[in-house]
This record gives C-alpha cells, sequence and structure tokens, in this order.
C-alpha cells in the first residue's frame, strides 16, 4: 500500500494533473494484487491481531487506501487474477471510464516478495523457472521468475485528456478478459484461451 501510494502521486505529476483537483471528484482505483505475504506472517502471530493489522493486510484496501488517502469518489476495487491482476485491473479500469463510473481512473499492481511460504510452494509446483529467467514467447520457456515491484497508471477518456492538456504517453485501443476453463491442470496455461482472448482484445480495439 506505500509503494502504490507513493506511485499514484508520482504517476499523476507525470500526467500533469494535481492530486488537490481531484479531491471528491469521480476517480475509480482499479488495483492488482495477489498473495498477500504480510498478511500470512501476521496470521501466523496470534499476538498481532489488533486493527491496523487487519486493515493493513487487507486485500479489499488496496485501493480502497488510495481512494481513502487522495479523497477519490469513483469505484474502488481491488483484483486478485494471479498474474494478470495488474492486467485486468487495467481492463476494469478502461470499462469504467467508457461506461461514464468515472471520469479518471488510477490503475496498477503490486507484489512484495515478504514471506518465503509462497515461492516455496510455487517451486514446489514446479512453476518457477531453474533458470531464473521467463523466456517470454520462446520455445526454451520453462517457468516464471517471482519479483518484488509496482506501476501505476492515470487513465482518462482521451478526448478529456486532449481537452485538458494531460500529457498522454499511450491510449489502450482495446482490452479484453477471459479464463483457461479446464485445461490441462488447474495452474497450466491454456494457449486456445490465450490466443481467443488476444483476439477479443483485437476485436475491441
Amino acid at each position: 500500500k506505500r509503494f502504490l501510494l507513493k506511485l499514484t502521486w508520482e504517476a499523476l505529476e507525470y500526467a500533469r494533473i494535481a492530486p488537490n483537483t481531484l479531491r471528491g471528484e469521480a476517480v475509480g482505483v482499479f488495483m492488482g494484487s495477489s498473495n498477500n505475504d504480510y498478511g500470512m506472517m501476521i496470521a501466523a502471530d496470534p499476538a498481532e491481531a489488533h486493527p491496523y493489522a487487519l486493515t493493513g493486510t487487507s486485500s479489499a484496501i488496496v485501493a480502497n487506501r488510495i481512494n481513502y488517502a487522495f479523497d477519490f469518489r469513483g469505484p474502488s476495487v481491488n483484483v486478485d487474477t494471479a498474474c494478470s491482476s495488474s492486467l485486468v485491473a487495467v481492463h476494469q479500469a478502461v470499462r469504467a471510464l467508457r461506461n461514464g463510473e468515472a471520469d479518471h481512473a488510477i490503475a496498477g499492481g503490486v507484489n512484495i516478495l515478504a514471506s518465503p511460504f509462497v515461492t516455496t510452494a510455487f517451486a514446489e509446483l514446479g512453476v518457477i523457472s531453474p533458470t531464473g529467467k521467463i523466456h517470454a514467447f520462446s520455445d526454451d520457456a520453462d517457468g516464471f521468475v517471482r519479483s518484488d515491484g509496482a506501476g501505476v497508471v492515470v487513465l482518462k477518456r482521451v478526448d478529456d485528456a486532449i481537452r485538458d492538456g494531460d500529457k498522454i504517453i499511450g491510449v489502450i485501443k482495446g482490452s479484453a478478459v477471459n479464463s483457461d476453463g479446464h485445461s490441462n491442470g488447474l495452474t497450466a496455461p491454456n494457449p486456445d484461451a490465450q490466443v481467443d482472448v488476444l483476439q477479443r482484445a483485437y476485436v475491441d480495439a
């Protein structure tokens, strides 16, 4: 949550939007996160059961902390779809802008490696690359790599951004979501579903 608060401020500055001008406005916040390491660590020690531990580790508060700190009054949504969490958060933000649920949207995601439990479990599952490299879109792909990281983008409808003189670094023409359905295993990627979601995004664009 600390990372996302800092990055939200920086993203607004980069977009040339003063955060105080959005107080009380229909700004939606959509954040992706998964595998709550801090929550796992605290749950192991009953002595840590206090209100700040509850709100500080709740996934529901990841996005809402930003709404609270900046007084944003639009939707506040946390997304957990594992590896795709931040992309699905961006998709939801785009939909909120298109539907008029928000006039600005803050979207992104965060991952913090604070406990060995999740990494150990992934290693036992056999999904972590033994080479320590991802090899995306390659025949040499042999797993994924975990890391700390966070990122935030500020989204607006294009016409609104041009009107307001905002700094525009890209335009999201289309997006889509789906799921693997029944595949080779619960955690095994389904290439047919991945092709389908790309095609849906192209159609949406």
